[in-house]
């Protein structure tokens, strides 16, 4: 198991509203984290990221441009190094690391452009009716 410290500094925050969403329902949205280079600094690694987010039909556009930077014990930083030239693979943590800051700075950032945010809202099902013609709810509180 990795033992790292991973640090995020975010340089670019941009959005885009193109059009109102005008209430529609079948928005559909993509995300995107590239990682564009991962550099060895002093007694660290440095990974340039970018976070987009493309809005289905062309609501709006957001991106975020960031660096994390990973310390932790040299033995750890050189496995991350030679998986990411050889396979472009990071470890998960640093993945989600990375994936947590973008997202919820894309929910900041779509709050304020008012679109929908990048995540996948939760849906409350319909309630069901019972065989006596009750309606039922789907959720016990």
């Amino acid at each position: 198991m990795l033992n790292i410290n991973i640090t995020i500094n975010l340089s670019h925050i941009s959005g885009e509203k193109l059009i109102e969403a005008g209430g529609a329902s079948n928005i559909q949205i993509t995300t995107n984290i590239s990682v564009v280079k991962l550099t060895p600094v002093d007694d660290s690694l440095e990974c340039s990221f970018i976070f987009n987010v493309n809005y289905n039909p062309a609501v709006a556009t957001l991106t975020i441009k960031g660096v994390a930077r990973v310390t932790g014990e040299r033995k750890d930083l050189e496995e991350i190094k030679k998986s990411f030239e050889s396979r472009r693979v990071l470890p998960s943590p640093l993945l989600q690391t990375i994936a947590n800051v973008s997202f919820i700075e894309g929910v900041i950032l779509a709050r304020s452009l008012n679109i929908p945010p990048p995540l996948p809202l939760p849906t409350i099902p319909q309630p069901s009716e019972t065989k006596e013609g009750t309606v039922r709810p789907s959720y016990i509180a």
